[in-house]
């Protein structure tokens, strides 16, 4: 059985996000003192405009790479003050999920979930024709699961862009509130508890 030809706008996306992961590690090599934790926490509290706008790209970009939120948003809470960087979070999400929707036919995401979840998509989609935004909404608030597939469902079932972000941004705000802020809590009262 012959492979369909790849679109072309798909290898170049692949081979640009290869290149920044091949840059990145480079520099992380040559250079780690760049990347100790004290140095990324003061660059960011330093320049905090700067720091916000470089999380909202790469937390809406991040939605073509199908990886989970849930690593930016834990990075975020070690570098940013709880309230902006919630308040950009959510900006990202709702970018991202604008983005990714009307993006899934033309990157072929939907068959990428087809092929690798075929027994959950089935499912999710038994699920979005009884209740559309609870299902959205409690998928996008569920840590483990892809918020990413319930945006490509409901795209390629055409749910109307409107319910697909109130759900997903409802989904994905309450789980991100409970991290950021309750994430917050917990590091300063650590950072408390080991100070003599």
């Amino acid at each position: 059985m012959k492979k369909a030809p790849s679109a072309p706008g798909k290898s170049i996306g692949l081979y640009l996000w290869l290149a920044l992961i091949v840059c990145c590690l480079s520099l992380y090599a040559l250079r780690p003192d760049l990347f100790a934790p004290e140095r990324v926490q003061h660059f960011f509290s330093d320049n905090l405009f700067i720091g916000l706008t470089i999380y909202f790209v790469i937390a809406t970009l991040r939605g073509f790479t199908l990886i989970p939120l849930t690593p930016f948003v834990l990075a975020g809470i070690l570098v940013f003050p709880p309230l902006p960087l919630f308040l950009v979070n959510q900006a990202a999400v709702y970018s991202s999920t604008a983005i990714l929707y009307y993006m899934t036919r033309v990157m072929k995401f939907d068959h990428f979930f087809y092929d690798r979840y075929p027994a959950q998509v089935k499912k999710l989609i038994l699920l979005l024709n009884k209740r559309e935004l609870p299902v959205i909404t409690l998928w996008g608030f569920a840590p483990f699961t892809p918020t990413d597939m319930i945006v490509c469902i409901c795209s390629v079932l055409r749910i109307s862009i409107w319910k697909t972000l109130l759900g997903v941004s409802i989904g994905e705000g309450v789980i991100c509130a409970l991290y950021i802020f309750g994430g917050s809590v917990s590091l300063t009262a650590l950072m408390n508890f080991l100070q003599p």
